[in-house]
């Protein structure tokens, strides 16, 4: 299955090879088998008559208790289980000596979880199954013939407990022939084993169901029978089907299967190991018709998974556009129709960013895994719904606070360049011991020593503490306008990380590269102070340069807000993070080739005018500038050396192989990437979005919810929703009415379903 550690093939391997084992003998996997013999004897001469007899005969040694089973405890089965594992994954008893790891219960204590069955009734002797733990009825329903299948039959009605026996083996744990008939599409054999006691709520939990990015964290414990699995996963999996035989009959589209075990009581909202109903599992596999069958006969769709996701949230994250919007239709509220007018609410407990009861930021809400979602297919879905919330929300407080925010930190970019242009610098000053030149506006001594002799100049460290003109006051406002306005800047943002939480305040500012530098150079300003104050002007000098290298590229971030130029800003991120990567990448590996090549080459130089290769830091600058098609100056020194011939060959392979071919390549690349993005018709919406939540991300959580309040209404049960007029066509309308019958059916069948399963309750008590 495409997993390091899957023992599909292992499993099968042993199957076909393990004709030692005396199960095989009774039926294999090549339609043979003494059982099969006896009913294909009997069916040719129609004689049934001492067909049971000999099956019973052969049968009988592998049973336990003559075919009453017995309770095995789950520990024990656990232990069998796990030895199928790598070493370092098996459980310690399993690691021990045989003598100690027996496997028997009585030697395993452990810790009991409440609630918990701590044995499994097993009919089939455990050390006389198949080489993946499989029975003989499992061998009938694998291999699925009609000889095969009326010997299962033969054996259900002979040996009753036979019929809830399950596969043994790692790979294939808990698929039993309930499973099995659902795969094979065969409905009468579904209803001959629900009808004769087939367990409808087990459990296949083997590696060969599970997600394949989680087979690798497959975990035992001895205090339950299921298997632990890591939380993170993208639900990937060829045969990942939901564990219980109803998500398997909808995952293959066997309506009247379907239908069969919801007559015997099987519950559509039971989760699995990763907590997903079959709602859930059918958005993973993207079966919007059946999805309709589900949802029509009593599905919950406000169940939430171990992600904290719900079958429309997951939708969002999957970017399972068709049921995402079928979903959407499902849950809101008509509230009246005229004509072709409808006027719809979309409740927004999981559609929107902030949570209706707390204020704050929901992560896992539709919107926000929609906007930061990378397929393609997100794009799409921000149509509808979601483009009227965020209309709803930049009209409401968002575009007050971007243009406040903009507004504010172009005064505080247009202060701090003034400063930075006010500034002063060293200007030498000749003093002579005869007569002084006194210039008050620059950082020289200006008293007489007895120590000077000749001409000589010296530098005032703290000339930028100088003020004694307007200039330096008004620079000296400036500069403490800057610093403060920094200090405000770093104080917000550390008041939005305690609301925010670090973690989402952490993601929030990597979709913001530009906010990033914008940051960087408020600590940077704050950094200025305390060497103003301990006359360090050169230290100051490099901070300043800093500061104004990561101050501008804040606009960015603003531009991103327009229409106009938004996705160009767009373009020079994904072109940054793609294509000059890679670029870059190839390029160092070249000009540092050919810059030590170069050095070597030049270690022969012979002429007045120094070299372009003196040191090797010096042969990469070189380089980088011959990569430009500037390399003239550098072209004439070749004459100058023993080896110019050799030069000149690798000159050309130089040119040749970047100034030509990465460049052009670059260029192609650069192209490309601004093509696509061009083409996507909803890209300048996703950033547009994006800006949106992080805008509010940055409002405390009680204006939140105040501001939910003014673009959302209050349902009949108290919900906050968005309140939408839309315009429908007569198909779309005949949809709506299909959509009312599904709800009513839906809720009809969630209460008969509560009816019936409590009848079960009563007569099992």
């Amino acid at each position: 299955m495409g997993n390091a550690e899957s023992n599909v093939t292992s499993g099968v391997k042993k199957q076909t090879d393990s004709g030692s084992l005396k199960i095989y003998s009774l039926v294999d996997l090549k339609g043979g088998g003494q059982l099969v013999t006896l009913m294909k004897e009997a069916t040719k001469t129609r004689d049934f008559s001492n067909v049971d007899s000999q099956v019973r005969e052969l049968v009988l040694p592998f049973l336990y208790n003559n075919g009453e089973g017995k309770m095995v405890p789950i520990q024990e089965l656990v232990l069998t289980r796990n030895k199928d594992r790598p070493k370092h994954k098996q459980l310690p008893q399993n690691r021990e000596s045989d003598s100690k790891s027996s496997g028997k219960s009585s030697a395993i204590q452990i810790e009991k979880e409440e609630g918990v069955p701590q044995f499994r009734e097993v009919c089939w002797d455990l050390d006389q199954r198949g080489s993946v733990g499989e029975t003989v009825l499992h061998l009938c329903l694998l291999v699925s013939t009609p000889i095969h299948a009326d010997l299962a039959k033969r054996l259900v009605r002979m040996f009753p407990k036979l019929i809830n026996d399950v596969y043994q083996s790692d790979e294939y744990y808990g698929e039993n022939v309930l499973h099995m008939a659902i795969v094979n599409e065969d409905p009468v054999m579904v209803k001959f084993l629900l009808d004769h006691g087939a367990n409808y709520n087990e459990r296949a939990i083997g590696s060969f169901f599970t997600p394949e990015d989680q087979k690798n964290s497959r975990t035992d414990s001895l205090s339950h029978e299921w298997v632990d699995l890591s939380l993170k996963t993208d639900y990937k999996g060829y045969v990942y089907w939901g564990e219980y035989p109803l998500p398997f009959a909808a995952c293959l589209g066997q309506e009247e299967c379907y239908r069969l075990l919801l007559a015997k009581g099987a519950d559509p909202d039971l989760q699995d190991t990763n907590g997903n109903t079959v709602l859930h599992i059918l958005v993973i596999q993207n079966k919007l018709e059946i999805f309709n069958l589900v949802y029509e006969c009593g599905a919950s769709l406000d169940i939430k998974n171990r992600q904290e996701l719900t079958p429309l949230t997951l939708a969002a994250k999957l970017a399972m556009k068709d049921i995402y919007f079928h979903i959407l239709k499902l849950q809101r509220e008509i509230y009246w129709e005229l004509g072709n007018i409808t006027c719809a609410a979309y409740p927004l407990d999981d559609v929107d960013t902030i949570d209706s009861k707390t204020g704050e930021i929901n992560k896992l809400s539709v919107l926000n895994l929609v906007v930061y979602g990378e397929k393609i297919d997100h794009l799409d879905m921000l149509s509808g719904l979601l483009a009227d919330l965020l209309n709803a929300k930049w009209n409401k407080f968002v575009k007050f606070r971007f243009f406040r925010q903009f507004a504010t930190f172009f005064v505080y970019f247009v202060v701090s360049l003034s400063c930075f242009v006010m500034r002063p610098g060293p200007v030498g000053t000749k003093i002579n011991k005869h007569q002084l030149l006194h210039t008050p506006h620059h950082p020289y001594i200006t008293t007489k020593s007895p120590a000077l002799t000749g001409n000589t100049s010296h530098i005032n460290h703290c000339y930028l503490l100088e003020n004694n003109s307007s200039t330096s006051q008004v620079r000296f406002v400036l500069e403490a306008l800057t610093a403060a306005g920094g200090l405000v800047y770093i104080l917000d943002a550390a008041k939005e990380a305690q609301f925010l939480g670090y973690h989402t305040f952490t993601q929030n500012m990597m979709t913001v590269p530009s906010r990033v530098l914008f940051m960087c150079s408020c600590f940077i300003m704050m950094t200025m102070v305390p060497l103003r104050f301990t006359c360090s002007h050169q230290g100051e000098d490099i901070s300043a340069v800093f500061v104004m290298l990561t101050t501008a590229p804040y606009f960015l971030f603003f531009c991103r807000g327009f229409k106009l130029v938004g996705p160009f800003v767009v373009m020079i991120y994904k072109m940054i993070l793609t294509d000059l990567l890679c670029f870059v990448t190839i390029y160092i590996v070249f000009v540092l080739g050919f810059a030590q090549a170069y050095y070597v080459i030049f270690l022969s130089y012979k002429a007045d005018k120094p070299s372009f290769f003196d040191d090797p830091i010096q042969s990469v600058l070189a380089m980088f500038i011959m990569s430009l098609s500037e390399f003239g100056d550098i072209y004439e020194q070749f004459h100058h050396t023993r080896h110019q011939n050799i030069a000149k060959v690798f000159f050309i392979m130089y040119m040749a192989l970047v100034a030509l071919l990465l460049i052009n390549m670059l260029i192609a690349m650069m192209g490309k990437t601004y093509q696509d993005i061009a083409e996507r018709k909803n890209e300048w919406m996703r950033q547009w979005a994006r800006i949106v939540l992080v805008v509010e991300r940055g409002v405390p959580p009680h204006i939140c919810l105040e501001q939910q309040r003014n673009y959302s209404q209050a349902m009949a049960d108290g919900r906050r929703a968005l309140v939408l007029r839309l315009e429908h066509n007569e198909t779309e309308k005949e949809e709506l009415r299909c959509i009312a019958e599904m709800r009513t059916s839906n809720v009809e069948d969630r209460v008969r379903r509560k009816k019936l399963l409590a009848s079960l309750k009563s007569k099992t008590s």
